[in-house]
């Protein structure tokens, strides 16, 4: 419920100017401590109906060269309760209220159904028979209006003096208004930004420490799993070594070889962001390797002309690429997986597919979230992120197939 009009605001009904101007100075002292446009704009209309002893009365504001927004309104409660919504914008054109906006200048209409600019009314809307409306200006420029209406006995040019007058000072308020809303916006930008780079400090940090741990891995353990292999190998070729003697090098020796293998694949995988700089095709020769073994055999096939992608489209590309082949090393029970890629002018397509034992259709489409097991959600979001499509399914001649579209330019969510 609206706050009671302070017995003050009946002055407008007095002949002695000065005092209404006294009354209304206070009434904008009010006006002008607000600071939520809504809160502004109500207020200040609830005191033009009283300082003018109108029924009815609305504050629009200019929405662009040929529209009026109207922000606020009193004095009717519609029938239908979409309404306001139906006609809240509105076009301005020369009628008795756009002419305020159109010429930036007051208007006074004491016949509104014989008024030359009179253009009708939508249905619902209540009957108007006396109108007046100020622009609202600052900066000499007309940001919108107020408008008035159904004084008993008409508007008068005192009327018009007053309310010009207390726009003056509600144009003014209106405007802190926003400029606080844009720096309480801006400030809330900021925060998030902040908490955003916050995050990607920490995140740089785990990057900066994976990549310390990888190559710690890469450097020390590789080399010694390789220096293992090497030793074998020499030892083997030594001569009047006993039987069961070789049958232990040959063992250590492929032990050293998977050992090393799976290095590689513990390596690639504590990199969460590949390293940018390499050609994407390069990229994906390296993750092949890292996952080929005795136990799987992977394959790299490209279509197309490759080029480089930006590296957030590159990186996706990649990142799939990664979590499909952990699919199919961890859960296909495959020896077999084809990673395609595929360029053209318009996108690059990536296919994993594998000769293994499928997944069951129930647990693909075991919630309403498609692809929320086996990291399926994760390579759809990763490829959703920057405008691609993502698809999994069981191929025609079994095993299992990711598919993923990502345009050649990333179209961000």
């Amino acid at each position: 419920m609206a706050e009671r009009v302070p017995d003050r605001v009946v002055v407008a009904e007095r002949d002695d100017w000065q005092a209404q101007l006294e009354s209304l100075y206070a009434i904008s002292v009010e006006i002008a401590g607000l600071r939520e446009l809504s809160a502004v704009m109500d207020r200040a209309l609830e005191y033009c109906l009283a300082l003018t002893a109108s029924t009815f009365g609305f504050v629009g504001l200019v929405d662009g060269p040929e529209t009026m927004d109207v922000a606020a309104i009193r004095g009717f409660v519609p029938d239908r309760p979409d309404f306001y919504e139906r006609f809240r914008k509105i076009p301005i054109r020369r009628t008795i209220f756009g002419i305020v906006i159109l010429e930036g200048r007051p208007n006074i209409s004491n016949d509104v159904r014989n008024d030359p600019l009179h253009r009708g009314a939508p249905r619902g809307h209540p009957p108007v028979e006396t109108f007046l409306g100020v622009p609202l200006r600052v900066r000499e420029q007309t940001i919108g209006m107020i408008g008035v209406a159904n004084r008993p006995g008409g508007y008068e040019s005192s009327h018009e003096r007053l309310l010009s007058t207390f726009a003056n000072q509600v144009a003014v308020a209106i405007e802190n208004a926003r400029l606080y809303e844009r720096q309480r916006q801006m400030i809330a930008d900021l925060q998030q930004l902040h908490a955003r780079l916050d995050a990607a400090r920490v995140e740089a940090l785990l990057h900066q420490e994976r990549n310390r741990i990888a190559a710690e891995l890469h450097d020390r353990v590789a080399q010694i799993m390789f220096g293992i292999g090497i030793e074998a190998v020499w030892c083997r070729e030594q001569p009047g070594v006993p039987e069961p003697v070789l049958r232990s090098l040959d063992r250590i020796r492929e032990l050293a070889a998977r050992g090393a293998a799976e290095v590689r694949r513990v390596v690639y995988d504590l990199a969460d962001v590949p390293v940018t700089g390499r050609e994407l095709v390069e990229e994906l020769s390296r993750l092949v390797e890292a996952y080929r073994s005795e136990q799987l055999q992977v394959e790299l096939v490209i279509e197309g002309k490759p080029r480089r992608l930006p590296h957030a489209l590159e990186d996706t590309i990649l990142l799939i690429a990664r979590e499909a082949l952990t699919n199919v090393r961890r859960h296909s029970g495959a020896d077999l997986a084809i990673v395609s890629v595929h360029f053209t002018e318009q996108a690059v397509t990536l296919a994993v597919q594998d000769n293994g034992c499928g997944v069951d259709p129930a647990i693909l489409q075991a919630t309403e979230t498609p692809g929320a097991h086996l990291g399926l959600r994760s390579m759809r979001r990763r490829a959703e992120s920057v405008g691609g499509m993502f698809d999994a399914y069981n191929g025609e001649d079994g095993g299992f197939v990711v598919r993923v579209v990502i345009p050649a330019e990333p179209r961000w969510e």
